[in-house]
């Protein structure tokens, strides 16, 4: 076989085996039980005020970096179960936390609108949590 060959069967079986893990993650998504989405939701506020001690603290790049972990390690897990809660309320967290929390870090917002922002998804994650719980 020729190299050309080899590195053209090599570039395709890493991406089916890119795919296939892929597909594990999206089913542990769907496994996850509304309390283990109720832990995440402790974790994400942890890492929201960890984000807010950064941004106060003038590191905003860490900031950044500690929003979207608490979006794609933690908050990943909570969609599934919150969404067939209330889905309405999934969409205006993960629009908050993904995308809006993060652009104002970067545009430099005034620390007390981030910490604005920061109170009221805390408000909204109290909500998942009693959606969550079933209250």
């Amino acid at each position: 076989m020729s190299v050309h060959r080899l590195a053209l069967v090599l570039t395709l079986v890493a991406g089916a085996l890119a795919g296939c893990g892929g597909s594990d993650s999206d089913s542990n998504e769907e496994n996850v039980t509304p309390a283990q989405a109720v832990a995440e939701i402790d974790r994400i506020r942890q890492l929201l005020d960890e984000a807010v001690a950064d941004y106060s603290a003038g590191d905003r790049n860490t900031a950044e970096e500690t929003v979207g972990d608490a979006y794609l390690e933690h908050f990943e897990d909570v969609e599934g179960p919150l969404g067939e809660r209330d889905h309405d309320l999934m969409e205006e967290l993960e629009e908050a936390i993904s995308t809006e929390l993060r652009n104002d870090m970067k545009a430099g917002e005034p620390v007390a609108e981030i910490e604005d922002s920061v109170a009221e998804i805390e408000r909204e994650l109290d909500e998942a949590v009693a959606a969550l719980q079933g209250s």
